[in-house]
């Protein structure tokens, strides 16, 4: 069954490469970015197996958070398509 997950990362080495983790993650399924490093997924994957397919491109003093969000939700600034992608995929 598909859920809505959040994923926040920090590349914490100087010079690291975002765009493999990035397309890693916009492969899981329909994603909304929230700002920075922090991505809604709606995916069939549970937080274990995104942790580990992200993680793989990652250094170890890289920090990375995967869990399940599930509404109610509140926002303030984000743009009318994050706001759109939250209440289509959030129910």
């Amino acid at each position: 069954m598909k859920k809505v997950l959040i994923i926040s990362y920090d590349l914490n080495k100087p010079g690291q490469n975002y765009e493999t983790l990035i397309q890693r993650i916009k492969a899981l399924g329909a994603w909304a970015k929230l700002g920075g490093s922090a991505y809604l997924v709606f995916t069939e994957y549970n937080p274990v197996q995104v942790r580990d397919h992200l993680w793989a491109v990652m250094d170890k003093s890289d920090q990375l958070f995967v869990g399940t969000c599930q509404p109610p939700a509140a926002w303030n600034g984000m743009s009318e398509d994050v706001g759109n992608w939250i209440r289509n995929n959030m129910k």
